[in-house]
């Protein structure tokens, strides 16, 4: 069952106008899905399946690193160059260009998605929302989440302002048992924060998070809210 509530459209003048938000959404690690696989009573010790995984993980890297696509049930990828060319004579040059990894939803997953309940619920609206996430150095319009190390990215959305003084609050990449919080911002407003991605990020996906103790106009200096965006970013 997925919860979900309407919110107050940013992107458009109209009052009425409202965009749908996942609440409560839970996020498992490979450990965590390991040990429902063997509350399942799979024959599999968890050492098994670690390994088996590892070792399917590794062999994808291995086949993105050879410049090929990945096609399964579960996901399929594409590469992708982004940046400008000056003339046909240029060349490759990273500090210009980026090559992106695109992750697409497979047919497994396509179906499980198809078969998600809906329930609407009353949202918290205090809460910070992110409806887009921009690399701003990419020549690409692209609010999909690809992101370059050292890059300023754009966070827009509502509820955004925090204060960066709070090492509690902010922009956090979360990656799995590991987080990195952003403390380079260049703008902090309600509906767009600027910052700093920085340099030694590792590339892999991560969830971006703005965490904040904002309430509208006022700080009550208690309560951490936190805004996911609902897709997951991928940092070159």
């Amino acid at each position: 069952m997925a919860k979900y509530s309407l919110r107050d459209n940013p992107l458009t003048e109209d009052p009425n106008d409202k965009l749908a938000a996942l609440e409560d959404v839970k996020s498992l690690t490979k450990e965590e899905i390991i040990d429902r696989i063997l509350k399942r009573g799979n024959t599999m010790t968890k050492t098994d399946l670690l390994a088996a995984i590892n070792a399917y993980e590794e062999e994808c890297a291995i086949i993105t690193e050879e410049g090929s696509a990945i096609n399964t049930p579960l996901f399929n990828t594409s590469l992708a160059i982004q940046g400008k060319f000056d003339n046909g004579d240029d060349v490759f040059d990273l500090r210009r260009h980026a090559l992106k990894v695109n992750v697409a939803a497979g047919t497994v997953l396509k179906e499980a998605a198809g078969k998600v309940k809906l329930t609407k619920v009353q949202g918290t609206t205090s809460a910070p929302w992110i409806t887009g996430v921009r690399d701003t150095l990419s020549d690409a319009e692209d609010r999909s989440g690809n992101l370059k190390a050292g890059s300023v990215i754009e966070v827009t959305g509502a509820k955004l302002k925090f204060d960066n003084a709070d090492g509690e609050q902010g922009v956090f990449l979360v990656g799995g048992a590991s987080e990195i919080r952003c403390t380079q911002v260049v703008e902090n407003k309600p509906s767009k924060v600027l910052f700093v991605l920085p340099m030694d990020t590792a590339a892999g996906s991560y969830t971006l998070e703005v965490r904040t103790k904002n309430t509208g106009n006022k700080t009550d200096g208690k309560t951490l809210k936190k805004g996911a965006f609902e897709k997951s970013v991928t940092v070159a």
